[in-house]
Order: structure tokens, then sequence, then C-alpha cells
């Protein structure tokens, strides 16, 4: 493999492996959330703006190096076998979790209107702002995320390249992230491991395929 045609698949699987690890610090620097309602969610974006800037710049690249490092998951599929699976899986979570990385800009917007509105006016303006369906097909794919990860690694394991363990770490992981309380983020941080763990070792899995291809 010449030099231009192995700089790519090897910044890929480094995304992967780079962003997962600036996902699990950005949930794990969240502000506390006192309460599960919208109230109490601006009121912590509020309270302490250096963290809550600090999160969301690690989400938002954690999110889209993920996203761009899935793109050369199906390059590690050999043979037809999984291989249709792995690459609609990963284009869908490519784009899903692209979107989420753009989703981060409204915990600015949460912040300061949190700082210069009263509560109900703050919550308010995020619910008519939230409720566009653009802003939503835009930003908000929601469980579409899990489903892309779930074809991607299912492909990804009837080709022969992780094991069907991966599956059930991403399920794991999801719900740690969507279950685990956020009055203590360290919690959904640690939850979310499981399934970070996958991309991690996806991403180990290219650079390691790479490297072998450098040495033919």
């Amino acid at each position: 493999m010449n030099k231009s045609n192995r700089v790519l698949p090897y910044a890929a699987g480094v995304s992967l492996i780079a962003g997962a690890a600036l996902f699990f610090a950005g949930l794990a620097t969240s502000p506390p959330s006192t309460g599960d309602d919208k109230a109490a969610y601006l009121q912590s974006l509020a309270e302490d703006p250096f963290q809550t800037q600090l999160s969301a710049l690690l989400l938002h690249y954690g999110n889209l190096l993920m996203g761009v490092g899935l793109l050369a998951l199906p390059l590690l599929v050999r043979g037809r076998r999984g291989s249709v699976v792995t690459l609609v899986g990963a284009l869908l979570g490519a784009l899903c979790l692209i979107e989420m990385s753009g989703a981060l800009l409204s915990d600015w917007f949460h912040m300061e209107i949190g700082r210069n509105l009263p509560v109900e006016q703050a919550v308010a303006l995020s619910d008519k702002v939230l409720a566009h369906p653009a802003q939503q097909l835009a930003f908000s794919p929601g469980p579409l995320v899990s489903v892309a990860l779930l074809l991607t690694f299912a492909g990804l394991a009837r080709a022969g390249v992780i094991g069907w363990w991966s599956l059930g770490a991403i399920v794991l992981g999801y719900a740690g992230l969507l279950f685990m309380p956020y009055d203590t983020p360290i919690l959904p941080a640690v939850g979310t491991l499981p399934m970070l763990a996958v991309m991690v070792v996806a991403g180990l899995r290219v650079v390691n395929r790479t490297r072998i291809a450098d040495t033919k």
C-alpha cells in the first residue's frame, strides 16, 4: 500500500479511538443536573459556563471523530458476507454521529438563555426551538444511531472481523447512556464504556489491518 493510500485508513482508525476517549471525557465533565426536567437541565448548564463549554466541546469532537472513523469500517470486510450490512450501517452511523456533533451547539444556546432569562421563559423558548421538524431532522437522530451501530457491527461480526459480543456491548453501553443518573456525570460516562470499547477495538482493527497491508 503506497503512502497516499494508507494515510486515510490510519486517520480513520485513530479517529475512532480518539473519538471514544473524547466522548467519555465529555460525559464525565458534564454539569451535574439536579433533576430530569428541562428547567433543571438549563439551570445546570447556566451554573458553570466553563464546565458546560468544556463538556460540549469534548462531546462535539467525540461524536465527529467517531462518525468520520466509522466510514473506514466497511474496508475491513473481505468478501460479500456482511459487506452490505456493514456499509449501510456505517454510512447511517456516520451521518447520525455527525448530526449529533452539530447538535452540541444547543448547549451554548441553552447556557445563555438559562443565564439571561427567567426559568419559565427559558424553558418555553427552548421547547419552541427544538420543536421545529427541520431541527429534529437535522440534529436529533435519536435511537437511529444505536440502530446504525448495531447494523455496522452485525455486518462486521458476520464477516468475522469482530465477535458477536460487540452487539451486546453496544446495547449495554447505550442503556448506560440513557438510564444512568446525570446528577453524577461519571456514572453515565462509565455506563457507556462497553459501547466505546467496541469503537476502540474497531479502530485498532483498522490501524492493524493498514499496518499489515504496509508490509506486503
